[in-house]
């Protein structure tokens, strides 16, 4: 019998939630206020060029990507996405060094519940102190590596999802998470999780791990997975409600069609 991993989807725009769609308010506005003007302007027939993906600072004396970036030889996936395992592995290889170098500095950045001066959370900097505890207490795990069909998979739902408000692991063909593995491949175990608002492969990755507002920490758990060994990441740009969409497939032992 396959094992079939609990999912997971954030709305959140700084740490993950699923439980506070209705309160997200006027941060949700004002987070995607530039992408807004963008809109309008292209409305209006302004040239708007896209900013370009610009991978965040990696001390090469401390992670060595020769390792770690499992993914950057991948054609069929853009840098974001590749970078998005790359952070998952970091974070997996070395849970300590993780934490207490983009995990830890958010302890500073709260006012009870408010982050960084405007943004509301659920839990406030509990979460993160937990998450902190959390990673220091893990073990090395196995890297992830990517997957052609398991990025189809999740590109699929991405892709489709984003062109609406719409969110959650339901397809906008009714599919399942399972269902569009299953097109590309086989596998013994899986899990999904979804990100909405998050434009960095880090910011994706550690409020993710981060997941406030989740009571079963089931995306921090989704990414420590010890028996997932394969990913695929769907990113996509536009996203009716978030402004942007990264799914994120993991499978253990999968196979490809």
């Amino acid at each position: 019998m396959r094992k079939l991993s609990v999912l997971f989807f954030s709305f959140l725009f700084i740490f993950t939630s699923c439980e506070t769609l209705d309160n997200l308010g006027d941060s949700i506005s004002n987070l995607f206020s530039d992408d807004k003007e963008t809109e309008k302007k292209e409305e209006q027939g302004t040239k708007i060029s896209a900013p370009k993906y610009k991978r965040e600072n990696i001390d090469t004396t401390i992670w060595d990507l020769s390792v770690l970036d499992t993914a950057r030889d991948a054609d069929y996936m853009d840098d974001i996405e590749k970078d998005v395992i790359l952070e998952m592995n970091m974070a997996r290889t070395n849970p300590v060094k993780y934490a207490e170098l983009y995990i830890e500095p958010r302890v500073k950045k709260f006012n009870g519940k408010i982050y960084g001066g405007n943004l509301q959370t659920n839990e406030g900097v509990t979460v993160v102190n937990e998450c902190i505890k959390y990673m220091k207490a893990q073990k090395k795990l196995p890297l992830l590596y990517p997957s052609k069909g398991l990025t189809q998979a999740a590109k699929d739902h991405a892709n489709t999802q984003c062109l609406t408000d719409q969110t959650g692991h339901t397809g906008t063909d009714g599919s399942d998470p399972f269902k569009r593995m299953n097109r590309y491949g086989s596998y013994k175990t899986a899990g999904e999780n979804i990100s909405y608002g998050s434009k960095t492969a880090r910011e994706i990755v550690v409020t993710l791990l981060i997941d406030d507002g989740v009571k079963s920490r089931g995306h921090r758990k989704n990414i420590m997975n010890k028996d997932f060994d394969a990913a695929g990441i769907g990113f996509a740009n536009k996203h009716k409600l978030y402004g942007c969409e990264c799914v994120l497939d993991y499978a253990g032992k999968y196979v490809e069609k």
